[in-house]
């Protein structure tokens, strides 16, 4: 029987008190019956029996109340319990306080840490089938995950066969020009189906277009939930809004989801599409891009990883270059969000339980140590009493 079904026969039987005690009465005296009967068959008197059979089964008074105390909750000693709680707190009202402060500390701080380690370890990432999302990015023996270059990027995005779709992200930074003046915001590059392979789509507006992610594309804009509220009050007219960034002009089309968030991103407040490439960036020995990627169902993460090796291969003998990085990693995106913070999350939940176990440990203490000088006192007292008794000339008690 489950915990819950238990509590629920215990109640039933709390609130039918006299109906279990009517049917417990005659289940002890049925038992009784049979064993005389038995006493009788073995060749007892009817009175020898029924005495034999009383005292075998012991008092029934003590039978009742034992088999009261195991299936039916014990009200009185909680009440007990809680008057005896409330007595302590009233005489040492200060200990009290002290001892609920030290205990809600140490468990909000234990909660809230479990909180932390509940959505970073324990929860799926906030995506669309995470367990598909993949980090995809380039790889050699001394370097096991690296950032990708642009134009591995597109051909990797061309080739492969493994993923649903294969998009990069990179982070930059902007001047938001403002009516006090000019404020430096953090902001994310992204190749244009970056939110269509996280399966995140905008609350306010639309998604970035392909015509927005060739080069040379419009300038345009994603905003953070944050920095709608923040910077534009939330105001439902902001699709199609200007903001000056870098001196340029943005054109915004939505707002991402409040509960997006992309680790990796930090906090970034504006989401650009990867249409405007520097010099070096055009380069194939430039790594400045980091993949993510969303497995065709059916594919496993080894699958895709033989097949990004064999395309890396295959673009290293195309273009042979001594900086050029031969392989690829492709390893679940959780494990890479993860793994950088999990050590940190793990010492702070074992820190937090170890808090909590010493402020237990104090109140505990404190409570002892208050039982032994109240004892010592009164030991004390008795002693004064009887010293004061024989200078009177009275007898000891």
């Amino acid at each position: 029987m489950n915990s819950i079904a238990k509590f629920v026969r215990k109640l039933s039987i709390f609130l039918g008190g006299e109906r279990f005690a009517n049917e417990l009465d005659e289940e002890m005296a049925f038992h009784r019956a049979q064993v005389e009967e038995e006493l009788i068959a073995g060749g007892m008197t009817p009175d020898a029996a029924h005495y034999a059979a009383m005292q075998q089964f012991g008092n029934s008074t003590k039978l009742r109340e034992q088999s009261h105390e195991v299936v039916v909750f014990r009200v009185e000693t909680v009440m007990q319990d809680m008057r005896f709680g409330l007595r302590q707190w009233a005489r040492n009202p200060g200990f009290a306080l002290m001892a609920i402060l030290i205990l809600a500390l140490g468990m909000g701080v234990s909660v809230a840490i479990f909180g932390f380690v509940d959505a970073a370890l324990v929860q799926p990432l906030p995506y669309a089938s995470p367990e598909r999302l993949m980090s995809v990015n380039e790889s050699n023996a001394e370097s096991p995950r690296w950032p990708l270059s642009y134009p591995d990027f597109l051909d990797w995005q061309r080739l492969n066969k493994s993923f649903r779709s294969l998009d990069v992200y990179s982070g930059t930074g902007f001047l938001l020009r403002t009516p006090s003046g000019a404020e430096p915001v953090p902001a994310e590059r992204v190749s244009g189906g970056f939110f269509q392979t996280l399966g995140v789509s905008p609350i306010l507006g639309r998604d970035f277009n392909p015509a927005e992610d060739r080069i040379g594309g419009p300038n345009v804009a994603l905003v953070s939930y944050g920095a709608w509220l923040r910077r534009f009050g939330g105001r439902r007219d902001l699709v199609g809004q200007t903001v000056d960034l870098d001196t340029q002009v943005y054109t915004l089309i939505g707002v991402l989801p409040r509960t997006f968030y992309f680790t990796r991103a930090g906090d970034a407040e504006f989401w650009v599409p990867l249409n405007v490439l520097s010099f070096h960036e055009q380069q194939r020995t430039f790594y400045n891009f980091w993949g993510v990627g969303r497995l065709h169902a059916g594919v496993t993460a080894q699958v895709a990883l033989r097949e990004m090796n064999a395309i890396s291969k295959q673009l290293q003998l195309q273009y042979p270059t001594p900086d050029h990085y031969e392989g690829a990693s492709v390893v679940p995106l959780s494990e890479v969000i993860v793994g950088e913070v999990r050590p940190v999350l793990l010492t702070l939940l074992c820190g937090a339980g170890l808090l909590l176990l010493i402020a237990c440990v104090n109140v505990a203490k404190q409570e002892s140590g208050k039982a032994l000088l109240q004892t010592h006192r009164n030991v004390h007292s008795l002693d004064f009493d009887g010293w004061a008794r024989v200078e009177q000339g009275m007898p000891e008690r």
